[in-house]
């Protein structure tokens, strides 16, 4: 009988060890599933909160600790010689240094065109009987404009011939060469249909209505994209000059935009390609260009820099993967697109955390590059500047990103961002390495942005040989800007000039760094 209890008594606590054992691994799962709930909750939290302020906040991506009674009520959570040290330098920021200042009025600069109208007194008769004379005058300055005027140009070419009638003595005046021969307008017609679309930002149904209504001239949109685009063709020889600029200096930078071209083999109309802003060149030949490309985009990096030995400014896409395979290629990876992962989550996040103390991090780095820009260092010095200060900086965050990357989730946000500093540490540290290179890509994002902002008006291009077209145009209206030309001015020399030119050398006097013009003509818009 006791036996008979024994067996039934193990029995049961088999069965109740089997029902714990099942409970406990059933507890984990819904603990495990709980801990990704929570965090897929936050994710999406963090993602709606980040969407919401693309959306409706600002912008900007300047950190700045805002404390309105020092450091009263904030908590030391200083535990390094990193934060210490941070802590040492740098000075506490008031709400009332954030309000805006007025701004003093400014003087027309000295070299503008002038036009003197001297207005004279009234009375030139003392009381006494003299004439009163001149002491001096009073000087107002007035800006004035004239408004456009469009008028036509008729050539009348002289045909001549012998009075005695004598067989082949009939001689007619040559047709001046024009860029576009059979196109009825001039050079500055086309200059400036080609600047108010890309720099002014006026698209072609714009400049359609305005020539329409304004001046009664029909020009349709069509006319005005055809114009536009059989110009490009013959600058193309100017583009395949700055380019090989480019390829021979040793420092170069690169970021890509979308474009959306509808007519497009094999494409639907709807998918995005991409303009690629490029910028190279040594300094007193600094080239900005603009190449198009749809797909295969590995591909064509690789075609466009296959001659090219040094230093690339990219961000860590993986397009740009291909360039650092090229042993003569070494990439710079942009420190900002670093920052700017911290920087979202502190402006989402208010809390003070790992985030905020990362971007005090790189507070100090970008102070470094401030301070050697404001003490007008030559790359050499700043060379020797950024391993003096920035260096030990760089090695501290190696450590505090060691430290402190095991302790937050891989798949969060913080986590993505440590992980992100890490996996491409080499390439984000690589400025380092020569004082010409930049610790950042911004130089390349500043001048791609005037496309971008053209791309909100015209919206899209018919063609790719339109596509093309525009690469073609803002390349040559960047850099001429770049050299401190005025775009309209440097556009109607070279359209006068390119039908004359018949050897390399002819081209070379039409760069944006060789080309002569007046003092006028070389200010910027």
């Amino acid at each position: 009988m006791i036996d008979g209890l024994s067996s039934q008594l193990e029995k049961e606590n088999k069965t109740l060890r089997e029902e714990l054992k099942k409970t406990t691994e059933l507890m984990e799962f819904y603990k495990k599933k709980s801990q990704q709930s929570e965090e897929s909750y936050n994710q999406l939290l963090y993602a709606f909160k980040n969407f919401r302020r693309h959306r409706f906040g600002s912008k900007r991506e300047r950190f700045v600790e805002i404390t309105p009674q020092g450091d009263l009520f904030l908590k030391d959570t200083t535990t390094t010689s990193l934060k210490e040290e941070e802590k040492r330098d740098t000075k506490v920021v008031t709400i009332a240094s954030y309000k805006r200042r007025k701004r003093k009025a400014k003087k027309f600069p000295k070299d503008f065109p002038r036009r003197t109208v001297i207005i004279p007194a009234d009375k030139t008769v003392c009381k006494c009987g003299k004439e009163k004379r001149l002491i001096r005058y009073e000087i107002t300055e007035l800006l004035d404009v004239e408004p456009i005027k469009y008028e036509i140009i008729e050539q009348k070419r002289e045909i001549i011939g012998c009075p005695c009638g004598c067989q082949g003595s009939i001689v007619t005046a040559p047709n001046p060469v024009r860029i576009l021969p059979k196109v009825k307008v001039t050079e500055r017609v086309l200059s400036h249909i080609i600047i108010s679309k890309l720099h002014d930002r006026q698209p072609f149904y714009h400049l359609e209505k305005k020539f329409f209504t304004q001046f009664g001239i029909d020009l349709s949109r069509e006319t005005l994209a055809r114009w536009f685009i059989e110009t490009s063709k013959a600058l193309q020889p100017l583009i395949n000059l700055m380019r090989d600029e480019v390829i021979d200096y040793d420092v170069a930078s690169i970021d890509p935009t979308w474009i959306q071209v509808l007519d497009e083999p094999n494409r639907l109309p709807m998918q995005k390609s991409y303009w690629y802003c490029i910028r190279g060149g040594p300094p007193e030949k600094s080239a900005i260009l603009y190449d198009y490309n749809a797909t295969q985009h590995k591909k064509f990096l690789i075609n466009w820099f296959e001659h090219f030995k040094g230093y690339i400014h990219t961000d860590a896409e993986n397009i740009y993967d291909a360039l650092g395979e090229l042993p003569s290629i070494k990439l710079s990876y942009c420190n900002v697109h670093s920052r700017r992962k911290y920087e979202a989550i502190t402006k989402i996040i208010k809390k003070e955390g790992l985030a905020h103390e990362a971007m005090r991090i790189y507070r100090r780095l970008f102070r470094v590059e401030r301070e050697a820009k404001e003490r007008g260092m030559g790359f050499k010095k700043r060379y020797s500047y950024r391993l003096e200060k920035a260096k030990p900086i760089l090695n501290q965050y190696k450590t505090w990103l060691k430290e402190n990357y095991p302790l937050v989730l891989p798949k969060s946000p913080l986590g993505q961002a440590m992980k992100y500093s890490l996996n491409h540490w080499e390439r984000l540290t690589r400025y380092l390495e020569d004082g010409r290179l930049e610790i950042d890509n911004n130089g390349t994002e500043r001048e791609i942005k005037p496309g971008v902002i053209a791309r909100k008006n015209f919206l899209f291009s018919y063609s790719v040989a339109g596509a093309k077209a525009l690469c073609i145009h803002m390349s040559l209206i960047r850099t001429s800007i770049l050299h401190g030309l005025d775009p309209y001015h440097y556009y109607v020399e070279i359209l006068k000039g390119i039908p004359h030119c018949k050897k390399i050398e002819d081209y070379e006097t039409l760069l944006p760094w060789n080309i002569i013009l007046s003092k006028q003509d070389k200010k910027t818009a």
